[in-house]
């Protein structure tokens, strides 16, 4: 009986190590057909190592290569999760697999805490350009008289930046009405903002009025300011899609606008998209280097700093996902993106 025992504590182990195999291949491999097996693989294996646990058997090294493939799984969270969209989304797997309590079975909230970790620290980004440039403004005050306008708008900005970074939108509101009651003259930049604080709250017909008010006092040769200004608040507040749908009107008015990109860019790097980042900062670098040097030096430190981490790894059976959405579908938006001017690389912005 004891040599039984013994050999099925065996068995278990072998049949842990044979997994563990499957699974390290597996992560690198994964399909839409295929993705729910693996879920499944890594509930078997935590299921091995909780059966094996009381036992003398030395499996450290197992531990060791458990440890690194949860690493590697959260690091590579996002291509994960774009796969299980594919096969049904992880609502559906989890219904299906229940109780489904590994940290596998839920990697779409991994996703969406790294992307609020990401969008507050460019909050913190955008704050530090703004505060460089608040100490521009304070430094011109010693040689031209300072606009009462741009002063109480100025202040109104800065308080809220922090206020939208910590999501306290009636407050923000609040602010808003404050400085536009000690205005002389309606600030565009105030406006923008009000229009996405109110959208935020569900306002949205007073949003809709604050915007256009905000896109009438910009002059029509310069209405790209007002959509790359637009996509940036959006932004600081975390609204990622109506920030891309305004880069791209930014470059859809001027293609060597390089405001536009470096929020496109910027959205690229919000959704994961490090590739498409990387060439998109580039393009800024070269279209701000002569008419807005400190632009290009921002856009040349985040392109770098990007450049330091592992590159998105395409999605290992693209021929099943991309092609069951039709080649032609890929080719249009490569099409499309060619006529706004951006690279290849960000076919899927």
């Amino acid at each position: 009986m004891a040599y039984s025992v013994r050999d099925e504590r065996q068995s278990l182990a072998v049949s842990l190590r044979e997994d563990l195999g499957e699974a390290e291949i597996l992560v690198v491999q994964l399909r839409r057909d295929n993705v729910e097996q693996f879920l499944q693989l890594l509930d078997r294996i935590e299921q091995r190592f909780a059966e094996l646990e009381s036992d003398l058997l030395d499996l450290r090294p197992e531990f060791t290569r458990w440890g690194s493939l949860h690493s590697k799984i959260r690091g590579e969270a996002g291509r994960i999760v774009r796969v299980i969209g594919v096969a049904g989304g992880l609502e559906k797997l989890r219904q299906a697999n229940q109780p489904a309590e590994g940290f596998w079975w839920h990697l779409d909230a991994v996703v969406a805490a790294d992307r609020r970790r990401l969008i507050r620290r460019l909050g913190i980004s955008f704050g530090t350009i703004t505060a460089v440039l608040v100490v521009i403004w304070v430094l011109l005050t010693f040689v031209f008289p300072p606009d009462p306008n741009t002063v109480v708008a100025s202040e109104a900005i800065s308080t809220l930046q922090q206020l939208a970074f910590e999501g306290r939108w009636e407050e923000a509101l609040a602010v808003i009405e404050d400085a536009m009651s000690r205005l002389t003259q309606p600030d565009a930049e105030l406006l923008i903002w009000e229009g996405v604080m109110r959208g935020k709250l569900g306002q949205d017909e007073r949003a809709a009025e604050a915007l256009a008010e905000a896109k009438s006092l910009v002059p029509a040769g310069k209405l790209v300011a007002y959509w790359w200004s637009l996509g940036s608040v959006h932004l600081s507040v975390g609204d990622v899609d109506q920030a891309r749908t305004a880069g791209f009107e930014a470059i859809g008015l001027d293609k060597k606008d390089a405001q536009g990109y470096f929020l496109l860019a910027t959205v690229a790097e919000v959704t994961g998209d490090t590739v498409c980042s990387v060439d998109l900062f580039d393009e800024t670098f070269r279209l701000a280097a002569d008419s807005n040097p400190q632009l290009a030096v921002i856009a040349r430190v985040r392109m770098g700093n990007l450049l330091q981490r592992p590159a998105n790894l395409p999605l290992i059976g693209d021929d099943e996902t991309e092609n069951g959405n039709e080649e032609g579908g890929e080719n249009s938006q490569q099409a499309e993106n060619s006529d706004n001017g951006l690279p290849e690389s960000c076919a899927g912005l």
